[in-house]
């Protein structure tokens, strides 16, 4: 019986995957605005690009400012077997898994609404990923850098679910 092989994770390996999963969403809603014609769709995904943006620049910046901080007190030491491969699953699958081409298939890219759908579950997922990673490290400051990752994910989650009531009122008040 031969041992899988997962990518290994530690507090900083956790938080640099962390700005990769916005860099992989800013890097989707940028290819997928490409793909469209619908004006609604394009303005929805530039907008979720944008924010995309904003939040990759700010947990590059935590993740400086934790490198730092995690360095100063003794290191990280990587997470166990069983860690690896949980989240190793999960951060392979947080951004619109399958890519822009399973996505294609699945909903076009011209329904706003299939787009907002989309992007709440993406950034559910992200909130499960932070979630494992702030549960199974050991050190204070990766903790606490983890955390406020997960509170700006769930406003962030709260405006896109905001945006996806706005949306349903508005196909209710045109039937």
């Amino acid at each position: 019986m031969t041992d899988k092989v997962y990518h290994v994770f530690n507090d900083l390996e956790g938080l640099r995957v962390a700005a990769e999963i916005e860099r992989r969403g800013l890097e989707f809603y940028t290819r997928a605005m490409k793909l469209t014609a619908d004006p609604d769709a394009k303005a929805m995904l530039r907008h979720l690009a944008e924010e995309e943006h904003e939040h990759m620049k700010a947990f590059d910046a935590l993740y400086q400012q934790a490198a730092e901080r995690i360095e100063s007190s003794g290191g990280s030491a990587d997470y166990d077997m069983e860690s690896n491969a949980f989240l190793s699953a999960l951060a392979a699958d947080v951004v619109f898994p399958g890519g822009l081409t399973a996505f294609a298939r699945g909903y076009g890219f011209d329904d706003p609404f299939a787009l907002i759908i989309q992007a709440i579950q993406s950034e559910k997922d992200s909130i499960l990923y932070y979630w494992e990673c702030m549960m199974i490290t050991k050190n204070t400051a990766a903790r606490d850098t983890f955390h406020s990752i997960i509170a700006q994910e769930r406003n962030h989650l709260m405006d896109l679910q905001g945006e996806m009531v706005k949306m349903l009122a508005a196909r209710v008040q045109s039937d």
